[in-house]
């Protein structure tokens, strides 16, 4: 027994090195890390042709993959097809797919799987509220209005491993555009089993992406666990073992979150770079987003164009400004200075296109009163977030507004979700209000004030307006320039939307957290080769 002490003392030994070698190995190898995040609210759905929300749209880029993605500089380069060809007049799109292409459950995906997706995302019984991005495609428009039967849709597989998609009219937008979520595939037999709950629950979610929803890996309004997913078949794999979300997080304070280790990530404040950067945090930053007066257009004050002018004009825009802070730029136009069109600077067609102050607002006002039939302006509350540059130009607006008005101007100070949700209702008079575009496209920023637009800042409801937008759309070229000029001089001159500045929204990840993709537009982080390297 004495001589089986030795052998016995070395196997144990041996065992313990083992599992502390395992221990060790869950701190530094990026493929067994968890990534931490935190979106404030939860996702209405995970089913890529309805979803519209942040959150939905963040979890579903990382748990479905489209034809294309785009890489850190916003590239777009090969997605689930691995290489694409475009005919000469820009108007077929022939894209060939991966071989042995899976979904998260081992079965096997393909081109039918594309045209799907596509089809649903269409047609009118889907009620997506992102259809009209792509509308570009053959049909498309028509079939939403109910007008064209869905199988007339120009997108078609020619075979298993083949996605043909035919264009109403060019779109040089369209690859980003096959990277958003409604252009994800969707298994039909599994959507169809869903039985109406498709994206709603953990196990009613089947994607093709780098990751996966764990089994009970989402908690409604606690958390949603990503994982690996093994079947995925790209040439990189993905590298993390998985991204742990927490779901309505407190995200105000992002810079002690990050530095404290509850989220890996985050979007900062312009006001925080400073402190991130004491933090050695790496930043990565996007001037997408131009903030600006809005009017209530459905107000029954706020309606008439001449009140609205009035109140400009009257504003002393150095004045207003005067304590912008060195992170933020004035802004003159709606559509940001990054707009290109067909990868040329929108900007250099359209330098004039920012508000012209009247000269005689009294007069002006004494109009609009008049034809509303009344005798002064009535109290107003002016809606902003509660960070401190806003409620700083609110005070500067308010100022000048009771000085020209003899009237009060009430502030009311609120969070950033809660300012979205008051403008996605149409429950404001007046709003200092963010417009974020999702592409770099003039057309992005256009369609936020679209009729039906979930994020109309201005509720605006134009026919006019709706048919300019619409005619940009069918020609989205460098020939659409003068309708694109008409949009923005029509917010502009009705006094719909008054820029005041662009504000660089900046993403920051801990200093020993590296990999996660950030994009410029849609607010999206891509964990794909996200890693930890281990603390000093």
């Amino acid at each position: 027994m004495k001589r089986l002490k030795r052998p016995l003392c070395l196997c144990i030994s041996l065992i313990l090195c083992f599992f502390s070698s395992a221990c060790s190995k869950k701190a530094d190898d990026p493929e067994d890390q968890i990534i931490n995040y935190i979106i404030e609210n939860e996702p209405v759905t995970l089913d890529p042709q309805i979803a519209d929300d942040s959150g939905s749209r963040l979890v579903i880029m990382n748990i479905f993959e489209g034809l294309v993605r785009t890489d850190s500089d916003n590239n777009i380069t090969p997605g689930a097809a691995e290489r694409w060809d475009i005919s000469k007049d820009k108007m077929m799109y022939t894209f060939h797919l991966r071989k042995g292409l899976k979904w998260s459950d081992g079965s096997g995906l393909d081109s039918e799987d594309f045209v799907y997706g596509l089809k649903r995302a269409i047609q009118p019984q889907t009620k997506s509220t992102t259809a009209s991005t792509l509308f570009c495609i053959k049909n498309a428009e028509k079939i939403n209005s109910g007008k064209e039967k869905v199988d007339n849709i120009g997108v078609f597989s020619p075979d298993k491993d083949t996605v043909v998609i035919q264009l109403e009219y060019p779109d040089s937008n369209l690859l980003y555009l096959l990277a958003t979520p409604p252009a994800m595939p969707c298994n039909k037999v599994f959507f169809e089993k869903a039985a109406g709950q498709y994206g709603r629950t953990d196990d009613k979610i089947l994607g093709n992406g780098a990751f996966y929803v764990r089994e009970d890996g989402w908690e409604h309004n606690q958390y949603i666990y990503l994982r690996k997913n093994t079947k995925y078949t790209g040439k990189d794999k993905p590298v993390p073992y998985g991204v742990n979300i927490t779901i309505n997080g407190n995200t105000d304070n992002m810079c002690s979150l990050i530095e404290s280790g509850e989220t890996d990530c985050g979007a900062i404040s312009s006001y925080d770079t400073q402190k991130a950067q004491k933090l050695n945090f790496h930043l990565k930053g996007f001037g997408d987003t131009v903030w600006g007066i809005s009017f209530n257009s459905e107000n029954e004050v706020l309606k008439n164009k001449n009140i609205r002018n009035a109140l400009l004009s009257s504003l002393n825009r150095e004045s207003v400004l005067k304590n912008l802070p060195s992170e933020c730029n004035e802004a003159k136009y709606i559509i940001p200075d990054s707009a290109e069109l067909e990868e040329k600077e929108y900007r250099d067609y359209a330098k004039d296109e920012y508000y012209k102050p009247y000269e005689k607002p009294a007069e002006l006002l004494k109009k609009g009163l008049s034809e509303l039939k009344l005798s002064a302006v009535p109290n107003l509350t002016i809606l902003c977030s509660n960070d401190e540059v806003s409620q700083g130009l609110v005070s500067n607006v308010i100022q000048g507004f009771n000085g020209f008005t003899k009237s009060y101007f009430n502030k009311k100070p609120v969070s950033l979700s809660e300012l979205k949700d008051h403008i996605g209702n149409g429950s404001f008079e007046i709003v200092i209000a963010p417009l974020t575009i999702q592409s770099n496209s003039p057309l992005s920023t256009l369609e936020l004030f679209e009729s039906t637009s979930r994020y109309n800042v201005s509720s605006l409801k134009s026919d006019y307006y709706d048919d300019i937008v619409k005619a940009i759309r069918k020609n989205h070229t460098l020939s659409s320039v003068d309708k694109i000029k008409e949009a923005e001089d029509y917010l502009l001159s009705d006094g719909l939307f008054y820029p005041l500045y662009t504000e660089n929204r900046y993403y920051a990840s801990a200093e020993n957290v590296t990999g996660i993709i950030f994009h410029p537009y849609g607010a999206q982080a891509d964990f794909f080769y996200a890693k930890k390297t281990p603390k000093d």
